[in-house]
């Protein structure tokens, strides 16, 4: 007993240490990991959109690069000490980590496996076969209790829904009507109408060897570029039949497609909304700006003991979104269009000298770096890149210099947010002031009409007023009384609110997919992402289901070449009623 009480304070000592590393000329003191979604079923497959094992795999072996980097480093000699200063090595530690992710299924569960990854279970990261004994594991009577799965590890992610404020720094532009507005005008633009136009044979060929029917040929054109490219890229690797009928060189071009749709509707700096100059088809990569920003000023602000390690887990919007408001594109190519499955963007607050872990820097001496790793091949590195314009022999800009440009390209708040957007999410009303609000432009709106939307609300309440003071007026006047004749035939006892038993009366209730008023959000969607037009629109009205919330979904191309989304909700492949 006195052997285990030895060991397990010797154990202690260890999982509670924390590594003062540096690789000689730098410490890391907090870094943000944005990283996309794996592998998962393809937006118009007649099924829900979830992570596959391939998925799970990309997105644990992408964890394991960030803790040979961040916090355990296997081979420091070849691969560089980048040790985040005083992070825990063996056991995660919820108080140094964040851990954010979309709802979605499929970016949940990305987030899951990368952490898996990031901090594997004790018996796979502990560097000794002896029985792992921490304080928390050893018993008063000299039994040691581990944690189910040789030592699983049980991360803090928080998960954030289109219905908490908080999902707009993953998703900026879900809920928001005025990137949906701007997005839908792309429809009229010569690029567009070019494009599809160029592109309509090639389509056509994918429709007869491709789909053979499944959807109709109409649907099948660069309209619909993005959920092409994801069904056929996921039936390439998955289905034989397709694999045997697209060319490498087709699908290829299918991503092209894809790029340019995603680009436009995402990394447009020069299409308004609402606001002349708001460039707020970038709106998803403004809020995650912010994000980045909120997260460094924390670990300054608790002295590097929080906000260590950050991982935001998200789609490709925003990325497509944050690279160009960076100025990621006007310099290299690759980063027009989709970054691949599994992709990092890296942001590290460093500085150049060693310090000691009981004095934490002064902002004066902190920088940031920029790194993107594309994809989760072994072969893909960690690569640098210069930001907001800077040379390509500047990797690294001071944080006040870093501070005064992020302030530039972001919104800073969910109200900022709530008016660029005029959005009509449920939150909104707590954070906008509707008497007093301030523009987030110096231009006046586009648009300063009221949204019928909004007018219909308020003639509804007070039609709702005048009745219910009618109402009042009668039964005060007149007597008028309501009261409820019992049925004798119906009763219920026991079970809640409808009682135990299903009376013959009670009709069945049959909720058909899709169908309205038996959830917030539809079944099949996902609360995460909004697209620009929709299978059902077509070539026509083209604005019309702008903002309809997609089904559960996601994937896209590689480099900033990968895969992904934004269109109304698709039509399911060989949907039956």
């Amino acid at each position: 007993m006195a052997r285990l009480l030895r060991t397990a304070l010797l154990l202690s000592a260890l999982f509670h240490s924390a590594v003062v590393a540096s690789n000689g000329s730098e410490t890391i003191w907090s870094s943000v990991v944005i990283t996309r979604n794996g592998n998962s079923i393809p937006l118009i497959a007649n099924e829900p959109t979830v992570l596959t094992p391939l998925g799970a795999q990309q997105l644990f072996s992408a964890g394991a690069v960030f803790r040979n980097r961040y916090i355990a480093p296997s081979d420091a000699a070849t691969f560089g000490e980048y040790i985040i200063n005083e992070i825990s090595t063996y056991n995660i530690d919820n108080t140094q980590t964040v851990a954010l992710s979309l709802l979605d299924e499929y970016v949940a569960a990305s987030a899951q496996a990368f952490i898996q990854g990031l901090y594997p279970p004790l018996t796979n990261s502990f560097p000794s076969a002896d029985p792992i004994i921490t304080p928390i594991s050893l018993l008063a009577n000299g039994s040691n209790i581990a944690f189910p799965l040789g030592g699983y590890q049980y991360p803090n992610i928080y998960a954030t829904s289109s219905l908490d404020p908080y999902s707009i720094w993953l998703a900026g532009q879900t809920n928001c009507n005025g990137f949906l507005v701007s997005g839908s005008n792309y429809f009229d633009t010569p690029e567009y109408l070019s494009i599809a136009a160029a592109t309509q044979d090639f389509y056509q060929s994918i429709a007869t060897s491709v789909f053979g029917g499944e959807l109709s040929n109409t649907d099948i054109n660069y309209h619909n570029a993005y959920y092409i490219f994801d069904y056929v890229n996921y039936g390439y690797l998955y289905n034989q039949t397709i694999h045997d009928r697209i060319t490498e060189d087709e699908l290829a071009q299918l991503r092209t497609l894809a790029d340019q749709w995603e680009f436009a509707i995402n990394g447009n700096l020069s299409a308004s909304g609402y606001y002349k100059g708001d460039r707020i088809r970038s709106i998803a990569g403004q809020t995650l700006a912010a994000e980045i920003l909120g997260l460094f000023l924390n670990s300054i602000e608790t002295g590097g003991a929080a906000s260590k390690l950050n991982l935001l887990f998200t789609t490709f919007d925003p990325m497509i979104s944050l690279a160009s408001l960076i100025g990621l594109p006007d310099m290299y190519e690759n980063f027009f269009g989709l970054p691949e499955l599994g992709s990092s963007m890296v942001f590290e607050m460093f500085t150049d000298a060693n310090v000691s872990s009981n004095n934490y820097p002064s902002v004066a001496e902190l920088q940031v770096r920029f790194l993107f790793r594309n994809g989760t091949n072994s072969t893909e590195n960690l690569d640098g890149y210069p930001i907001f314009g800077n040379p390509e022999t500047v990797m690294a800009m001071s944080l006040d210099d870093f501070t005064a440009a992020i302030e530039g390209i972001m919104t800073a708040t969910v109200g900022e947010w709530c008016d660029v957007c005029q959005s009509d999410a449920v939150f909104c009303a707590a954070y906008t002031n509707t008497t007093n609000s301030s523009s987030p432009s110096t231009s006046a709106p586009l648009s300063p009409a009221a949204r019928p939307a909004v007018a219909g609300v308020i003639g509804a309440i007070i039609a709702l007023i005048i009745a219910g003071l009618l109402l009042a007026l009668a039964m005060l006047l007149f007597g008028v009384r309501f009261h409820r004749r019992p049925n004798p035939k119906r009763r219920s006892h026991l079970g809640g609110f409808k009682g135990a038993e299903k009376m013959a009366s009670d009709p069945d209730l049959t909720v058909l997919k899709g169908a309205a008023g038996a959830t917030v959000v539809r079944a099949g969607q996902t609360p995460g992402h909004e697209r620009v037009g929709s299978w059902e629109l077509g070539e026509g009205s083209k604005s019309k289901d702008f903002g309809v919330l997609p089904s559960a979904a996601e994937g896209r191309r590689p480099s900033f070449e990968a895969d992904e989304e934004m269109h109304g909700e698709p039509v399911k492949v060989d949907e039956r009623v």
